[in-house]
């Protein structure tokens, strides 16, 4: 594993590398929900655009009944211009967490490090 970051950060990073103790930790293989490999069944792209600042969880269900559990998602946030184009400012935009549900649900967890709202796009793609 390679660490990255300033020598606090790496220090910090190193304390944290240990293994998992065995109790904890399950996979898809433990499961047996490895039903397919390497071909995704369907792929979906989906987008929010709307305005804040700070930390927020943002709760989205997608039209469709292919959207659970085990469902790939992956989030990206940015800043939009007045036009509402995507571009990269100079305010600071993380995803933290993002799970899927069974139901159809996808919860973002993510923060807008600025002191005033900005327009921001959250873009997802959920692949099954």
């Amino acid at each position: 594993m390679a660490f990255i970051g300033n020598e606090r950060q790496i220090s910090v990073a190193h304390r944290q590398d240990y293994a998992m103790p065995e109790e904890l930790h399950t996979s898809s293989g433990k499961t047996a929900k490895v039903v397919r490999s390497g071909v995704p069944s369907s792929t979906f792209w989906h987008f929010e655009d709307f305005r804040f600042h700070g930390e927020f969880f943002l709760t989205v269900r997608l039209p469709t009944a292919q959207v659970n559990s085990f469902s790939q998602v992956a989030v990206s946030i940015c800043e939009r211009n007045n036009d509402g184009a995507p571009f990269i400012g100079d305010a600071k935009m993380e995803v933290h967490n993002v799970a899927a549900h069974r139901d159809g649900r996808i919860i973002v967890r993510a923060e807008v490090h600025w002191d005033k709202d900005l327009p921001v796009r959250l873009n997802y793609i959920i692949v099954n």
